[in-house]
This record gives C-alpha cells, sequence and structure tokens, in this order.
C-alpha cells in the first residue's frame, strides 16, 4: 500500500496527475476489489487515506468522500484481468491531442515509446452535454471498450487513462507518455505533421525498456526527487 500512496505523489510531482488525478491497485488478495484513495489531491494521499472498493465502484467505507469516477477503475478492471493497476489523470502536454480532429499521439522519441504505438481516443459525446466524467457504469464500460489491449487512451477533452500490471511499470508509462506528448508540441503538433518513430521501432524499444531492470531504475530515482 505504500506504493499506491507514493504513486499518487510521484505523479503529482512530474506533473501527471493534477488536483483531481488518481490511481488504482487491483486488491492482489482478492481481484474483484480494489485499492484507491479517498478523494484528495494526490500529493497529499498517504496510506491511511486508501480505501478499498468494490466491483461496482462503491467505497466499502460509507463515511469517506470517494471520487465521482472511482467507476472508471472498476470497469477497467473487469475488463482487463491482466491489468493491476489504472491511472486517470488530465497531463497538460497530452491534451491538445485529446481535441477533436488532432492527429493520433504518436511516440516521438525513445522512453515515448513505452506507452504504445496505438493510443485510442474515447469520446464522451454520445453521452451527452453532461457526460465528461467517466462516473457511470456504461460510460466506464465504453471507455474499457475503448482502450481495448493498450497500454493507454485519451479522453476527449479531458485526459487519459494508464494501465499496467505493476504500480511502477504504470507510473513510468504515464510520466513517459506525457514527456512525449511534450516532446512532440515542442516540435510543431499537432498542428504541424511531426516524425515519428517507425511502428516496429517504437515496439522493440517499449519491449527493451520495459525489463525489471528499468522500471526498478525509474521508480527509485522518481521517489527519489519526493524527498528532495
Amino acid at each position: 500500500m505504500q506504493d499506491l500512496a507514493l504513486a499518487n505523489r510521484v505523479l503529482h510531482h512530474e506533473g501527471v496527475v493534477d488536483d483531481f488525478g488518481h490511481v488504482a491497485l487491483r486488491d492482489p488478495a482478492d481481484p474483484q476489489h480494489f485499492w484507491l484513495s479517498r478523494a484528495l489531491p494526490p500529493n497529499l494521499v498517504t496510506v491511511a487515506d486508501l480505501r478499498r472498493y468494490g466491483p461496482d465502484g462503491v467505497c466499502e467505507d460509507a463515511g469517506v468522500q470517494s471520487y465521482s469516477e472511482a467507476v472508471l477503475h472498476a470497469r477497467i478492471f473487469a475488463a482487463r484481468p491482466d491489468v493491476q493497476v489504472c491511472i486517470h489523470h488530465h497531463a497538460r502536454p497530452l491534451l491538445p491531442f485529446t481535441l477533436a480532429g488532432a492527429p493520433p499521439l504518436r511516440p516521438v522519441f525513445h522512453t515515448g515509446a513505452i506507452a504504445g504505438w496505438e493510443i485510442p481516443l474515447w469520446d464522451s459525446a454520445p453521452f451527452g452535454a453532461g457526460g465528461m466524467l467517466v462516473d457511470t457504469v456504461a460510460k466506464a464500460d465504453s471507455l474499457a471498450e475503448a482502450l481495448g489491449p493498450h497500454r493507454a487512451a485519451l479522453l476527449r477533452a479531458h485526459g487519459a487513462v494508464v494501465v499496467g500490471p505493476t504500480i511502477a511499470e504504470a507510473v513510468m508509462i504515464a510520466i513517459y507518455m506525457a514527456e512525449n506528448a511534450g516532446v512532440a508540441l515542442a516540435a510543431g503538433a499537432p498542428h504541424h505533421p511531426v516524425p515519428s518513430l517507425a511502428r516496429e521501432e517504437a515496439e522493440e524499444t517499449s519491449r527493451r525498456l520495459l525489463t525489471p531492470n528499468t522500471i526498478a531504475r525509474v521508480w527509485t530515482g522518481r521517489v527519489a526527487k519526493l524527498a528532495g
């Protein structure tokens, strides 16, 4: 649980989550349930703030305020048995790529490849004008379907979700996905075509980077930055 609390604070320190982002961890002892902080700014999350949620996305502790989008995590976990960690965030460099008509976000530099070549875009518009929050089972199921087998998905004019098999790997993907978007923006995207890695190049780079030693190296370094 300590790493789940740390993940919130690391992602805030790195500018990936803002006041409203959150990180969920599937319960290793009971995979139908998951752990998520009570509704707090991520930089304030400690182990004491973590609560268990059911498969319906409802907190077992009725006495705390929960994130309105907790069901987002519940339905992604239900759709993806391979996923142990789910991050929802609103990293600003990604937002231009979530707007209608924007080109797909592709890997444009080495470590940016780990988010994957395909990053789907989910649109809340079919759920009506009040539908941008992923706060119902129908919306969450639709997002999970759009995510499919991928490591990440963008939400139109909203943010992103990132998934992974471990806390450290999901955090690494979220950080470098946002940094990749920042490099693309600096190069002129989305208004001008920006060269990307070739698909095969990106896939091989991702395979080489997402190893236990490299993931641990990134996690250790980013956690150390919290101490300053």
